[in-house]
């Protein structure tokens, strides 16, 4: 019987160590296969200081993209790519996570309205071949830096600064399939006056563009969105910021988004020539709101629309139903409101769909060529 037991756990042992041989392997073929990919995605477009491949992980530092006029668009300081060597078994590619630490980008809208788009490059010579099956399990952003410059606006461009950024995403599938994606993002909005923050959470659907999600802005500095807001015979906003929290939902690309919006601190331009409106409405019913109520505006709205309506605009529904019901704040009857105090985060939610599109064709150029 001591004989037989012998036998017995030496069998069990040595397949014990043949499956930690073969998943050893399989675990350094399937890095082997992220860094290759990772290499060639990358390109002679990107400079990278290294590439090191570990047990488990492949890891890139000091990322770095400029676009034809030589500026420095994006950027990351850590990459790490971990891979799941299960989805070797099942012939699709699988990561368990991708980790971006500092990274930057400028994003830009032209004056047409058009986002500029650096990466995805389509080669005329060049035959897309079909994107494999890709399942991303978690994408975590920490310490990231993001500007938005939009050029689309009349006058001076206005640039979106957002700093600290922390944001992740779980279970991201390319092609999409048909379930939620849960995410949440935090960051911190650089103003002249003051430093805001946003923070939003929720799950989006990548196939039919679905999402569920709350937004949170807090002090906000409003002056440095003027050209959005600020029309001829508008009085010159010097001081105020904005507080908002709304929810999101879009169900075949319909969204209704609840939302209260909070004025606060607001300070006007003494002088004449000035202005005597805002947002279109008389100043002097603003001011003497303003000052029986604390300094504060605090309305409640609704913004309701067709996303894929070329009429519909977001940003300007919501401050068109902020307008709307401040004026009944006040107790004005108007005909025509402003139209935009700030481009927030909540636009995200009508170029979602362009976004969805870029970040398929970028998956598809690292795992498809």
């Amino acid at each position: 019987m001591k004989k037989r037991g012998k036998i017995i756990l030496t069998a069990v042992l040595l397949t014990i160590s043949a499956l930690i041989i073969v998943i050893a392997l399989l675990i350094k073929n399937a890095n082997r296969i992220i860094k290759h990919e990772l290499e060639s995605f990358l390109g002679k477009d990107f400079s990278v200081s290294r590439i090191d491949l570990h047990w488990g992980k492949v890891e890139a530092f000091d990322i770095s993209y400029k676009n034809p006029a030589g500026t420095e668009v994006f950027k990351i300081a850590h990459l790490i790519l971990k891979a799941d060597f299960i989805g070797i078994l099942k012939k699709k590619y699988i990561l368990s996570e991708i980790s971006l630490e500092n990274p930057y980008m400028l994003l830009e809208k032209d004056v047409k309205g058009n986002f500029v788009n650096p990466f995805l490059k389509k080669s005329p010579q060049k035959e897309e071949k079909p994107m494999p099956p890709v399942l991303i399990k978690r994408i975590e952003i920490t310490k990231g830096s993001l500007d938005y410059l939009d050029r689309s606006v009349s006058g001076k461009p206005v640039l979106t600064r957002l700093r600290d950024v922390e944001f992740e995403i779980k279970e991201l599938a390319f092609p999409p399939k048909d379930n939620f994606s849960s995410y949440e993002l935090s960051a911190n909005i650089s103003g002249s006056q003051n430093t805001g923050t946003v923070r939003s959470k929720g799950k989006i659907k990548l196939m039919n563009k679905d999402m569920d999600g709350k937004i949170e802005i807090r002090n906000l500095d409003i002056t440095e969105y003027k050209p959005y807001y600020q029309k001829k015979g508008d009085v010159n906003i010097t001081r105020g910021t904005l507080d908002m929290n709304m929810d999101i939902k879009i169900r075949s690309h319909k969204i209704n988004g609840p939302g209260k919006a909070v004025l606060k601190n607001l300070e006007f331009e003494r002088g004449t020539g000035t202005g005597d409106k805002f947002l279109s409405m008389p100043l002097s019913a603003v001011v003497s709101f303003l000052k029986n109520n604390n300094n504060e505006i605090v309305v409640n709205f609704v913004v309701e629309g067709d996303l894929d309506n070329p009429k519909f605009n977001l940003r300007e529904s919501i401050m068109q139903r902020i307008s709307i019901a401040m004026a009944e704040k006040l107790g004005l009857s108007i005909k025509r409101i402003g139209e935009s105090v700030v481009e927030t985060g909540a636009e995200g939610a009508k170029e979602f769909s362009k976004d969805i599109k870029g970040v398929g064709e970028g998956i598809k150029k690292l795992f498809g060529r």
